[in-house]
């Protein structure tokens, strides 16, 4: 039982660290020299105000390759009968 307990908790933790991470989508820099990338930000409002005026806002490529696309159908071009 205690081990059950123990094992729900570490699953639990695992998820909330996940799921924290999972809105972490884009990613900054600023507009002077020697800048660097800064990614984690939540919102492309929070990443703006960091990075100033001129600078430059993006989706994070590490959260782009992980996101689910929705499938593509064919689209049958043979006309109506």
């Amino acid at each position: 039982m205690r081990y059950g307990i123990i094992a729900a908790a570490a699953l639990v933790a695992a998820l909330s660290i996940t799921a924290a991470h999972a809105d972490d989508e884009w990613c900054g820099y600023g507009s002077g020299d020697k800048t660097l990338i800064e990614c984690g930000y939540s919102s492309v409002a929070q990443c703006q105000s960091a990075v100033g005026k001129d600078g430059v806002c993006f989706v994070d490529p590490e959260y782009g390759l992980r996101a689910r696309r929705p499938a593509v159908r064919p689209v049958n071009l043979t006309p109506a009968r």
